[in-house]
């Protein structure tokens, strides 16, 4: 009894395993910019690819025409390879339109590859408003086993291959054999004495710059100086000052002492103290 039990289950798990996970759902209107469309994710969503086995379409229109005129409205789709996946005919021959129409087709699981491209035809005197069309279908994530690396039949890629990196041979580098070729010491020596008398030139061009502005400085400065005195004098007289005479005379102290004692600041004796404690403080630390 065990024995049959684990062998159901482990038979549920192989089926449930193999089963797909497939996602099921409607396009958008195709028909919305226009009466034909093609078979892509333009037209028919992220999932218009690979993996989408279309079941049936559904679609909807208002035809408009008047009773006595013949008109005959079809929705097919081309088939890759020649043909029609399917076509649904509707003759408004003598009938009044106006009237909204609704219809669904049901079709078995077909890939998309087989769809060539759409559209709904029309035939005699009249016109076709409100059309909308949309495919049902169901769509296999795992239509390439790549996509994911948790569909059946996922193969981990091979890392990509290291870039081959060539040899490298220093002794047959052209710039380190110029680097390491002699050089002439006579044209060397040549051109650093040259160097350095140009730099003794450069220096002696900058004294002789900078000497030429101090004169200049002390030139403008010793005129303005005198310019400033010349108009000081003849704004101000200094006469009176120059000529003036302070008379030598005896001034008597007027200040007069109340009381007649002056006492003694002990506060200011006790801080002199101090003063003398610190003093000897100072001197121990040069002993």
């Amino acid at each position: 009894m065990m024995q049959s039990r684990l062998w159901v289950l482990s038979l549920l798990l192989f089926y449930s395993s193999s089963i797909q996970a497939y996602s099921f759902g409607y396009t958008p209107n195709v028909a919305i910019n226009g009466l034909q469309w093609s078979m892509t994710p333009a037209y028919l969503g992220a999932d218009g690819i690979g993996g989408m086995d279309i079941s049936g379409v559904t679609y909807k229109y208002t035809p408009m025409k008047v009773k006595e005129d013949d008109y005959i409205v079809t929705l097919e789709n081309d088939k890759v390879g020649g043909g029609y996946v399917f076509q649904d005919v509707q003759d408004w021959s003598q009938r009044e339109g106006g009237t909204e129409v609704r219809r669904t087709i049901a079709l078995p699981y077909t890939p998309i590859a087989v769809f060539g491209d759409g559209r709904l035809k029309q035939e005699g005197t009249g016109s076709i408003e409100n059309a909308d069309v949309r495919y049902i279908y169901r769509f296999d994530p795992c239509f390439d086993p790549q996509s994911d690396p948790n569909c059946p039949g996922y193969k981990k890629p091979k890392p990509p291959p290291l870039p081959e990196i060539p040899d490298y041979d220093a002794l047959q580098d052209e710039s380190v054999a110029i680097a390491q070729a002699e050089t002439d010491s006579k044209l060397y020596n040549d051109e650093q004495a040259e160097k350095e008398e140009e730099e003794e030139e450069d220096e002696e061009s900058l004294e002789f710059m900078l000497a030429d502005t101090t004169n200049a400085l002390t030139i403008a400065n010793e005129i303005s100086q005198s310019v400033l005195l010349k108009q000081l004098n003849n704004a101000t007289n200094l006469t009176n000052y120059y000529a003036s005479t302070i008379p030598d005379n005896y001034y008597p102290d007027a200040v007069a002492l109340q009381g007649g004692t002056i006492v003694d600041n002990r506060r200011a004796l006790r801080s002199l103290s101090q003063d003398a404690r610190m003093n000897e403080m100072i001197e121990e630390q040069y002993k």
